[in-house]
């Protein structure tokens, strides 16, 4: 999930968190559905040793990404992290904890529709990756043949 808005923001929620201080920002990208969604309020905690299955945030490139975290390694002496997006097939390049920012500790919604509702409900059942956006597709599928009925 891309999470960069406009760069001076983006500039000043890296500086909070690298001090320690938690941030609340807006949400953009369908990577993390259906926990979390474009527009979706999270609360980063400044965390540089997250656990395996946190929701973590890190600085690739440009950008602020935010992406669960799928398991540590250390290969010559460097422990990496391994996070992935619950919708994508593959997994991001592994993250060294000085991009990491933070942990995702809170998620604010609003208006939960009832297909969102469902996957949510599921979403424990499913393995990461294709099963999960198959599913997805299914559903957005048969609420699309449900609309076009009425």
């Amino acid at each position: 999930m891309d999470l960069m808005g406009l760069s001076k923001f983006k500039g000043i929620s890296e500086d909070l968190l690298n001090n320690g201080i938690d941030v609340r920002i807006n949400t953009i990208g369908p990577s993390m559905f259906p926990i979390i969604c474009t527009g979706d309020k999270i609360t980063i905690r400044p965390e540089k040793s997250p656990s395996t299955g946190d929701i973590i945030v890190f600085k690739r490139d440009d950008a602020m990404v935010c992406h669960r975290l799928l398991k540590t390694f250390e290969k010559n002496g460097i422990r990496y992290y391994q996070t992935g997006g619950e919708t994508l097939f593959g997994l991001d390049e592994p993250v060294t904890a000085d991009q990491i920012l933070g942990k995702v500790v809170r998620i604010e919604r609003k208006n939960v529709s009832l297909p969102r509702r469902i996957l949510l409900l599921i979403h424990p059942l499913l393995k990461f990756g294709r099963l999960n956006a198959i599913v997805i597709f299914a559903l957005i599928k048969i609420k699309n043949i449900c609309l076009n009925r009425h």
